[in-house]
Parts: C-alpha cells; sequence; structure tokens
C-alpha cells in the first residue's frame, strides 16, 4: 500500500501523464492517465479508510448538475469529466487520508527539480521553464506549495534545501502568480519566526542573482525586464499586460446577465482546437476558479464553494499558533485559484483541497481531546481538593 500511495503521488503532483502526453508519447501520456484513475480506484478498495469527504461530493453534485441543465452546448467531455472528478474526490480520500505532508513535501521537492533541470540542459523553451507541469503558472503553484510546507519540516537541513530549491525553481517559472504568493507567505512566515526575515533576504539577493544572470540563463527577456522593474520599485507595462484583471472583466456581463443558475457548462472554461496532444487555444478561459463557478453554475453553487475554502482559511487562522502550515497552504491555493479556471481538471489542486480538509477535521478533533483531558483533570484536581476537606 505504501508504495501504491507513492505511486499515486508522483503520478499526481508531478503531473506525469500530462507531462508524457505533451512532451514524450500520446499513448503512453494516455495510459498513465487512466493508470493514475485505475490506482486510486484499487487503493480505495485495498483501505481501510473510506470515508467520504462530503462537502466536495455536494459540490460537485450542484456544479454538474446544475450547469448542464442550464445548458448543454459544450457537453463535449462532460460525462468523462464528472466521472473523473468523483473518483478522485470519493476513492481519492482514501489515498490522501494516508499521506503525510512529508510525503507531499519529498514529491514536489523532485517535481521541482524538473524545472531546474529543464533550465539548465534543455534550450528553445522560451525562457519560462515549467518541467514536469507544462504550464509555467502551474510549475509556479507547485514550487510554492512545496515551499509553504517547508515550515513545517522539522528536518532542518531538508527544510532549508526545499526552501531554496523551490524557490529557485519557482524564480525560473517567471509566473507572476508564484512571485506574489512567494512575498505574502514570507511576510505571513514572520508571524511564526521573526527569523524567517533571513529567508526574504536571500530570496532576493536569488532572485537578483536570476535577473542579473538572464541571458546566460536563456530567461524570458521581456519577464526578465519587467520583474527587474519590480526591484526598482516600479511596475512595468510588461506585467500589465494581459493581466488576470484584464482577462476576468471579459466575462463580468455574462455572469451579470446571468447570475442566479449561470451560463452552462465549460461556458466560462474557454476554447481549444486540436486532438488532445496538440492543442492550440481559439478563447481565453476566465482564469478565475471562482468566477468560473459563478459564471457555469450560478451564485448558490458559488456560495457553497465559498464556504468550504473560506472555512479553510478561517480554520487556518485559528490553528495557526499550533499549525500555521494550515493557513499558509490554505492561502496559497486559494491565491492560486483566483489564477486558473481548471479546477475539476486539476488533480493536483483536488488533493491538495481534500489533505486540508483532512487535515483540519485532524487538527478539531486533537484540539477537542486537549480540551476533554484538561476538563477531565480539572475535575479530578477539584474532587481530590474536595476529599481533601473532609
Amino acid at each position: 500500500m505504501k508504495y501504491l500511495k507513492i505511486i499515486i503521488l508522483f503520478l499526481v503532483f508531478c503531473n506525469l501523464p500530462s507531462y508524457f502526453l505533451v512532451k514524450a508519447n500520446a499513448a503512453i501520456g494516455q495510459l498513465l492517465s487512466y493508470s493514475t484513475f485505475l490506482l486510486i480506484i484499487v487503493y480505495y478498495f485495498l483501505s481501510e479508510n473510506k470515508k467520504p469527504i462530503v462537502p466536495f461530493i455536494v459540490f460537485g453534485l450542484l456544479f454538474f448538475l446544475i450547469s448542464i441543465i442550464v445548458s448543454a452546448q459544450n457537453d463535449d467531455g462532460y460525462l468523462v469529466t464528472l466521472i473523473k472528478y468523483f473518483i478522485v474526490i470519493v476513492m481519492g480520500a482514501s489515498v490522501v487520508s494516508d499521506t503525510t505532508k512529508e510525503d507531499i513535501y519529498i514529491v514536489l521537492l523532485l517535481g521541482c527539480l524538473s524545472i531546474i533541470f529543464e533550465s539548465i540542459f534543455i534550450e528553445g523553451i522560451g525562457g519560462r521553464y515549467r518541467g514536469y507541469y507544462i504550464n509555467p503558472n502551474a510549475a509556479g503553484y507547485a514550487c510554492i506549495l512545496g515551499y509553504s510546507l517547508s515550515f513545517s519540516i522539522n528536518n532542518k537541513k531538508l527544510k532549508i534545501i526545499g526552501q531554496l530549491l523551490f524557490s529557485m525553481a519557482g524564480f525560473l517559472t517567471f509566473s507572476r502568480t508564484f512571485l506574489f504568493i512567494w512575498i505574502l507567505v514570507n511576510l505571513i512566515s514572520l508571524l511564526i519566526n521573526y527569523k524567517n526575515v533571513y529567508k526574504i533576504l536571500v530570496g532576493i539577493v536569488l532572485f537578483g542573482l536570476f535577473l542579473s544572470f538572464g541571458d546566460k540563463l536563456d530567461l524570458s527577456t521581456k519577464r526578465m525586464h519587467a520583474f527587474s522593474g519590480i526591484l526598482e520599485g516600479k511596475v512595468n507595462d510588461d506585467l500589465k499586460e494581459e493581466s488576470r484583471t484584464e482577462t476576468w472583466s471579459h466575462y463580468y456581463n455574462q455572469i451579470l446577465n446571468n447570475p442566479i443558475l449561470g451560463n452552462g457548462y465549460h461556458s466560462f472554461s474557454g476554447e481549444i482546437f486540436g486532438p488532445e496532444y496538440n492543442t492550440y487555444t481559439v478563447k481565453n478561459g476566465v482564469h478565475n476558479t471562482f468566477l468560473m463557478v459563478i459564471g457555469e453554475a450560478g451564485f448558490f453553487v458559488l456560495l457553497y464553494f465559498l464556504w468550504i475554502y473560506g472555512s479553510f482559511l478561517i480554520n487556518g487562522i485559528r490553528m495557526f499558533h499550533d499549525n500555521p502550515v494550515i493557513f499558509l497552504v490554505s492561502f496559497s491555493l486559494v491565491m492560486y485559484m483566483l489564477t486558473n479556471h481548471n479546477y475539476f481538471e486539476n488533480n493536483l489542486v483536488l488533493f491538495v483541497s481534500m489533505w486540508l480538509y483532512i487535515q483540519i477535521d485532524l487538527g478539531k478533533k486533537v484540539s477537542e481531546k486537549k480540551h476533554l483531558d484538561l476538563h477531565q483533570v480539572k475535575n479530578y484536581q477539584v474532587e481530590h481538593l474536595n476529599i481533601n476537606a473532609f
């Protein structure tokens, strides 16, 4: 079971099916994709832990039912996406229940090494490296997820090595989302320990070195000049170009036209043309999970969705003193979801979401047990004092 779990985690957190589908052989990529879901099913039936995560099941039912009733115009792949989502949510929960933060951390560390390897040995990428993750922004999220988890790793050497590698790989993606979340996570980490300010200084130095040696690393010239402006306190027009807010604005009228029930399945997810292994974009999607939900399934489904992820943030704040990683991972996940709309196809996001839910549930049980034990101790002390009084 342990080895089966590790294989599943590698397939999900290193994005191997999509990587082989696009970069190597389409047949191998499809085989790995089907194998991922098959292994999750096998793990579920072999596992003793089959407790479902109800909120994600309810959300999936609401979204898929309402969106397809409203409009079936874009129903290509609807059934496949629905089945895959529920396999991950219902059966994948067994895998996630047995997964520790160290498991995810190590797998992500190996995934981020693929980004660094690509920057050193592969030319003609276009200056924005992505490794196994195909998309630089997805690669950036994998790096920021690992970086957030690093604050809870007890092994100091592994922690420091991971923080350096995740930062280095993240900078190589030249993702605005990564850079923004990285800065915020480091600022929040000062609440954990003021000594974390050194990590910010090291990161700034590392970032400066990348910009200085950008020509040798074949980095994106456009992004490099734009990010250089950040160190000089300026916001370059290149950073403003094709900003997420501009992309979101294209969909505002559609949301306002049908705010209650939305516009139907896949209406906010963009249009692509071509076979799965060789596609190009005809129309950009909304690039925001929350706007995608309200745009396709309406306000009430969004409200339920916000309740799920809002509870992650609120519980993360409540547990910050005992387990700050819950808030850091929740915060980085929500921030990433503000720039991405492929929620139902993104197994990494789904696995992280389930992991957060399970960790919060465990944290609540531990907290309740502590309060119960403390209450029992106090009762014992009172009874003992009463006996002595007689």
